[in-house]
């Protein structure tokens, strides 16, 4: 692999520190989209001993992990006792569109319904459908659930997809409709499959669909994550306990997020958040992490981060999932930069690789892009449109028969080949007639295009990669759609840092409580809605001043906050804080947090003719009883010594739980929560 400069020194190392042998360390790690970061702690002082970055192998996961370590020169392994993990992988997988297909199986759901308001687009999944069965609002079944009609479907789509997920109505209240149906998939197919109960207590049947759904999706994503860590972890002989980020910032162990992956959406920039206050000390400031994927913002309060109690949301998609409340923009240094409408530049929503980093690892991409500078006659934007494999195809392992497509595999596998020179090899007019949509549906193809990089490494920000690639590649563009090289490169990152202001105005606005006909839009509208914050950022109208201006400090972390975050906070006229250590601020936070866990019981009441039943449902169990201060007790101890104990097999030390009782409608959750530090391997 070869060795990079970058925004931030490189592996730093403070030997000094270590002490005696006998120090105990934790380790923390983040796996981004573009970068894997990596610090090395002293268990009781916190203090950073070490700390490294290097790309991230999507290829093989496990190979940046092992120089990450590799980096941080770790001298005696048995006095690791905790390592921490914190990624954008399943949040990256979201945005970038490329989760696993689902098969969605929808038990008691009107379809009339569903489909008249369009809420089946809410549920990310590639095929659905609906079948009887399905409870009340008081646990009472609506109809025997279609289990034959389960078991036909499932085997006319096992196929086309990689996993599936369950849910059934009112499945909070009595889940033996999602258990029977369980039974009858594993009866014919043996891939993953989710329940949706089990993800979620809440009642709004299309959003706990949809967390079904996409945690069904990422089950693969996650399981591949987590072996590649611990091959990773035996290589460099670390026996330490692994913990992995959750999206409200806790920690929970390897084993339970290979079962809900759907609970590390939002892990990265969670993980961020604690570090920069970890870091930063602040305890009331906006953190926005600025990656190659995405930028995210959190808001730091009382030394806490602002949890959504609605759930985690990413681009459209909205979970049952508890996390930070945090705005994730898909666009970072890695976006790409597109022109579908004209000569104004879009940036974003999709991360491809750097044509700077794409030419800086391939001499032949680099000499192909300076050849640029000499051909005779014109551009096209093709020219500077790559594909790649990340490791080598077999097209008739995968059943792939096209003969335009096996063509498509056989030049890739030779390497990195633009648009262009494939059109000519394979002697086609078009792209389209390449026929690789099979290939970018199985994930096999990267791309490689301009981005926010290649124009950092021309305006000088930014010397990690190849600068004559980048410069040429931004010549070829300016040149096919008209721009002038010297003002392009400024306007596209003011372009970007008035994205990242436009999402922070609107996340802290939306900070205030409002009722849910008073709530603000997700993006700012109307014509004066974007004048005024146009005019705000710009300040170019003759007459009229406009300022908008956060009320906090702002928290820059990533490596290119210097840049951007930094340009955000004077243009909203607030204090900027880039923390030490603010390029893997992520990595540290991975370790900094705590192992929470919640646990709840639903108590509601059940009519049958005269008589009256109060019912408590905690997980799979339900147990009925006359009287309601019965009910309560037993629900009241019963989640509290749960929550306690599953704390500890979570590996948390002296857990401390406590309990809150929540009126919903007409029933009452009672939810215990316990949290402790993270208990240290003894060295055994």
């Amino acid at each position: 692999m070869k060795t990079e400069k970058r925004f931030a020194p490189r592996t730093i190392h403070h030997d000094d520190r270590r002490g005696k042998e006998r120090t105990d360390y934790v380790v923390g790690i983040d796996t981004g989209g573009t970068y894997t970061d990596g610090v090395l702690m002293d268990y009781r002082s916190r203090q950073v001993l070490a700390s490294g970055k290097t790309l991230t192998t999507r290829e093989d996961l496990s190979i940046g992990v092992v120089e990450v370590l590799k980096s941080l020169n770790i001298r005696n392994p048995a006095r690791v006792k905790l390592v921490g993990i914190s990624s954008t992988l399943a949040t990256n997988s979201i945005a970038e569109g490329k989760a696993r297909d689902v098969g969605l199986i929808l038990i008691g759901y009107d379809r009339s319904l569903v489909e008249s308001f369009g809420l089946q687009e809410k549920f990310s999944a590639a095929c659905h459908d609906f079948f009887a069965g399905g409870h009340t609002s008081q646990g009472e079944e609506q109809a025997p659930p279609d289990l034959e009609g389960i078991k036909a479907w499932v085997l006319e789509n096992k196929e086309r997809v990689d996993a599936f997920a369950i849910s059934s109505y009112f499945s909070p209240l009595d889940p033996s409709h999602e258990e029977a149906a369980f039974e009858q998939v594993r009866k014919v197919c043996d891939l993953p499959v989710v329940l949706g109960h089990q993800l979620s207590t809440k009642l709004d049947s299309i959003v706990r669909a949809a967390t079904a759904s996409l945690n069904a999706s990422l089950v693969a994503v996650m399981q591949e994550f987590i072996e590649a860590v611990k091959t990773a972890l035996a290589e460099h002989d670390i026996k330490a306990p692994l913990m992995i980020v959750k999206g409200d910032g806790s920690l929970m162990p390897y084993t339970e997020a290979v079962k809900k992956p759907v609970e590390t959406i939002l892990s990265g920039p969670a993980a961020s958040a604690i570090g920069g206050m970890f870091f930063s000390r602040e305890g009331n400031a906006l953190m926005i992490d600025v990656g190659g994927t995405t930028t995210d913002i959190a808001f730091i309060k009382d030394g806490q981060i602002a949890i959504s109690e609605e759930g985690a949301r990413v681009g459209q998609i909205e979970t049952a999932v508890k996390a930070a409340r945090i705005r994730t923009a898909c666009v970072g240094c890695d976006s790409r930069i597109s022109f579908d409408q004209g000569p104004v530049p879009i940036v974003g929503p999709d991360r491809v690789v750097p044509l700077s980093r794409l030419a800086w690892l391939h001499p032949r991409v680099h000499d192909e892009i300076m050849a640029l500078g000499r051909k005779k006659g014109y551009w096209v934007p093709a020219d500077l449109q790559y594909w790649m494999f990340p490791k080598s195809v077999d097209a008739e392992e995968l059943g792939i028969s096209d003969h335009r497509t096996v063509g498509v595999v056989n030049a890739l596998n030779r390497g990195p080949a633009s648009i262009s020179s494939l059109i000519r090899e394979l002697s086609v007019h078009h792209a389209v007639q390449l026929n690789a949509d099979e290939l970018f549906r199985l994930g096999l193809i990267e791309e490689s295009t301009l981005t926010p990089s290649d124009l950092l490494h021309v305006s000088g920000k930014m010397d990690i990669w190849d600068v004559e690639a980048a410069r040429q590649a931004t010549a070829c563009v300016c040149e096919i759609y008209g721009r002038e090289p010297a003002t392009f490169v400024d306007e596209v990152l003011d372009y970007i840092v008035s994205m990242m202001v436009e999402e922070a105005v609107v996340f802290l606005a939306g900070q205030t409580e409002r009722n849910a006909r008073d709530r603000l839009p997700e993006n700012v509208d109307g014509r004066w809605g974007r004048w005024l914050l146009e005019e705000s950022i710009n300040r170019k109208d003759s007459y009229l001043s406009v300022e908008i201006s956060s009320r906090f400090p702002i928290i820059g972390i990533g490596a290119p906050a210097g840049i951007f975050i930094k340009k955000v906070a004077k243009t909203l006229r607030a204090p900027f804080i880039l923390p030490g250590h603010a390029h893997v601020a992520n990595a540290a936070g991975a370790v900094a947090g705590s192992v929470v866990i919640e646990k709840e019981a639903i108590l509601y009441t059940r009519e049958r003719e005269e008589s009256l039943s109060y019912v408590v449902q905690i997980e799979d169990d339900r147990t009925k009883f006359a009287e309601y201060d019965d009910a309560m007790a037993f629900a009241r101890k019963t989640v509290s010594d749960m929550a306690r104990r599953a704390a500890i097999d979570a590996g948390a030390a002296d857990p401390v739980a406590t309990l809150r009782v929540k009126t919903e409608g007409a029933l009452e959750r009672i939810q215990a929560r316990a949290a402790g530090n993270p208990a240290l391997s003894n060295g055994k």
